[in-house]
């Protein structure tokens, strides 16, 4: 199983938007859309799998933005990600 790999995480049909996720892609991605309430079952286009991950990301995004101002280094750290001048 080769999980660095996103390619190998679905097979496309190429005549249509359905997609299927391999056991590497279950292995890699469910768990973490299950903590966005998404069971990965469920996506069976891409159009969803790529909606799907748009909120992943922006759950990841509004957790990450959550620890700004706890720590200077950390802060410095996460300026990039949120288009911050450091100082």
């Amino acid at each position: 199983m080769d999980l660095a790999n996103p390619r190998s995480w679905y097979v496309a049909d190429a005549g249509s938007d359905r997609i299927r996720f391999t056991a590497a892609g279950r292995d890699a991605l469910a768990a973490d859309l299950a903590k966005a309430g998404i069971d990965i079952r469920t996506l069976r286009t891409k159009a969803q799998a790529l909606a799907a991950l748009e909120v992943l990301s922006e759950q990841s995004m509004a957790r990450l933005a959550s620890f700004r101002g706890q720590h200077p280094l950390l802060d410095e750290i996460l300026a990039p990600l949120f288009d911050e001048p450091t100082a």
